[in-house]
């Protein structure tokens, strides 16, 4: 049998039925693994899967469908454990270095996760998580509602903005060097005001810069526990 006719045939097989929901949302996930993966599509879910894109309609209803599946998926399987005996301040770092692992492996999803003010099902399921940890701390009601606001969409934000940086400006000393180079575009007002921190600027990576940044939402969740939480305006 010629190669074309082999797989046109090989694509009929799996057309009749070896398809289903599961199987081709583990596929999608699969591909999308990595921080190199490219865009979700329907045409290589199917060259994966080893059929024509619209076999995938009968499981799928569109391309939104698919990734808001295969996102969830991702969520499922994120592995959050929490130390249940820690100080609520420690379980909340844990809670956002944990988001960040796993979203730093799927990162072609980040935009659906991070979109819309929508929220997975398998996001919430692990909001509550965190939930049960800061009401054990003693954050309740309308206190508590806006800490499981509060917490992701920081976390998450710090995340994307990570995602989003070229792989070459990954290190404090290639963005310092970055800073450096476009030093000549700006005032001469705002080089004498950048002057004193410019050697400061190599000292800290983007690791430091995610924990740094999830330390000072620690300290302002509690500087607002102290005084009382206002509705925001």
């Amino acid at each position: 049998m010629p190669p074309a006719a082999r797989r046109r045939s090989a694509r009929r097989r799996a057309s009749r039925g070896s398809l289903s929901r599961e199987a081709l949302v583990r596929a999608a996930l699969d591909l999308t693994r990595g921080r190199d993966a490219p865009p979700l599509t329907i045409q290589r879910v199917a060259d994966a899967m080893k059929t024509r894109p619209m076999s995938l309609y009968t499981h799928i209803a569109n391309r939104d469908d698919l990734v808001s599946a295969v996102t969830d998926l991702a969520l499922r399987e994120w592995n959050l454990e929490l130390p249940v005996d820690a100080p609520w301040e420690e379980q909340v770092r844990r809670w956002c270095a944990s988001l960040r692992d796993q979203i730093r492996e799927y990162p072609s999803l980040v935009w659906d996760i991070a979109r819309g003010g929508k929220f997975q099902p398998a996001m919430l399921e692990k909001v509550a998580i965190l939930g049960r940890s800061l009401r054990a701390a003693g954050f309740e009601g309308r206190e508590l509602a806006l800490l499981l606001r509060w917490i992701p969409q920081t976390a998450l934000g710090a995340v994307v903005l990570e995602l989003a940086r070229p792989d070459e400006l990954q290190s404090g000393d290639d963005e310092a060097a970055a800073i450096h180079a476009s030093l000549g575009a700006v005032s001469a007002e705002a080089r004498r005001d950048l002057a004193p921190v410019l050697p400061h600027l190599s000292e800290t990576g983007l690791d430091d810069l995610f924990a740094y940044s999830i330390d000072r939402l620690i300290d302002g969740i509690s500087a607002v526990a102290a005084v009382g939480f206002q509705e925001p305006s």
